[in-house]
């Protein structure tokens, strides 16, 4: 297997639940070597969340493949010893604790910049390390909601929609890792070391472009005015007559011409309202009115078929189970299989950007709780010491 672009580099994490360890997942698909520092005393049911197989988190093993485990107890002065031979060895840590928990550990990076000052150190909280809102705690449904990204599913009078996904944990964890290469390219030209603070809110808010172009630069209320969030049309999921829904986006100009050509509708190209692109962005709802019916005709695949092959970007809105089974995810190798040495088999979502001479790749499962406590202490000159470690409960 070829080495991955980030083979050399050491990762330490500290993190629960999906932003830290999703970043922290991204470096070691990339060849990192990331180390996650558990409590010895951690239930491996509090791992991660539904669902289980075997009592292992299945969120778990799938956002903590190619790491190690080893567990620490930080509170510990023989543990808080261990943890920072290991800083010495690092060239990343990210930590996703709550508010205050590291400055209590005395763990924060004006902490570990002192014996390490090379250090990328990456913080992930709800709002960042500043601001009036820095100790607040912050979660996922937070930071959707006051970064304003809930608003943007809100119909008429019904309540905004959950989007039942991470999203701002995932999105920040993007940003957070992007950070993380940025400092530590800027450490390799310079040697220095520096501290990447990246929030949930931030993560949302970065999403907002639109909405934010619409607030300031588009007269009076947009959604009032148009009954919808987005500023294109034809664009949205429309009911096919299979129970599917299709997806189709024809606004520019170019895809209008083909959306009104192969749907037979070029008598609407006459039609003041949707005449051009900003007045069919005005009109959606009435030019949506005149398209929904015909899609309810014909099953989704026939109409994928048919705008596709007419060059007007469209696709089926589809359920995990048509997901895995597409041509194109299975060709890029988007869903891979693992052996989990307590939960059997088991299938992770793939790399998915592709490299040419160093791709990412998904070489071990998630490890077993302190799976290799041993071996990363044993190298840092503390072997002798297991047993009384964990005699103790450091380990």
């Amino acid at each position: 297997m070829t080495a991955g672009a980030l083979e050399g580099v050491r990762v330490i994490e500290l993190t629960h639940a999906w932003a830290g360890p999703y970043c922290g997942m991204m470096l070691g698909d990339m060849g990192a070597e990331v180390i996650k520092i558990e409590n010895p005393r951690q239930k491996t049911e509090a791992r991660g969340g539904y669902p289980y197989v075997a009592n292992e988190s299945v969120i778990f093993m799938m956002l903590h493949r190619n790491k190690k485990s080893v567990t620490l107890d930080l509170k510990n002065p023989a543990g808080r010893e261990i943890f920072l031979d290991l800083v010495r060895t690092a060239d990343v840590v990210i930590q996703n604790f709550r508010p205050g928990l590291m400055k209590k550990l005395r763990l924060t990076y004006d902490d570990l910049k002192e014996i390490n000052p090379a250090l990328v150190y990456a913080s992930l909280s709800g709002y960042g390390n500043t601001g009036p809102k820095a100790d607040f705690p912050g979660v996922n449904m937070i930071a959707l909601a006051e970064s304003g990204l809930a608003s943007t599913t809100i119909s008429g009078d019904s309540p905004p929609v959950p989007l039942g996904y991470a999203l701002c944990d995932v999105v920040a964890s993007m940003w957070a890792s992007t950070g993380i290469l940025s400092a530590y390219i800027h450490r390799l030209k310079t040697g220095k070391g520096q501290e990447v603070d990246m929030s949930l809110l931030e993560a949302g808010l970065s999403l907002m472009v639109s909405p934010v172009a619409q607030h300031y630069h588009v007269k009076g209320d947009w959604v009032a005015q148009t009954g919808r969030t987005d500023s294109n049309a034809p664009s949205g999921f429309f009911r096919c007559a299979d129970g599917f829904y299709l997806t189709v986006f024809a606004s520019y100009p170019a895809l209008w011409d083909r959306f009104v050509k192969v749907m037979k509708l070029e008598h609407l190209t006459a039609d003041a309202r949707f005449a051009t692109r900003d007045a069919r962005t005005v009109n959606a709802q009435a030019l949506h009115d005149i398209i929904e019916p015909m899609y309810e005709t014909k099953p989704v695949d026939y109409w994928v078929e048919l705008l596709v092959n007419a060059g007007v970007p469209a696709a089926p809105v589809n359920p995990v189970g048509r997901v895995i089974q597409d041509e194109q995810v299975i060709a890029r190798e988007m869903i891979v299989t693992q052996m989990h040495p307590t939960a059997g088999e088991i299938h992770v979502v793939g790399v998915p950007v592709k490299l040419s001479e160093t791709p990412g790749s998904i070489r071990t499962p998630a490890p077993l709780l302190g799976e290799h406590t041993d071996e990363v202490i044993s190298a840092l000159g503390h072997g002798a010491r297991l047993a009384e470690l964990r005699q103790n409960a450091v380990i």
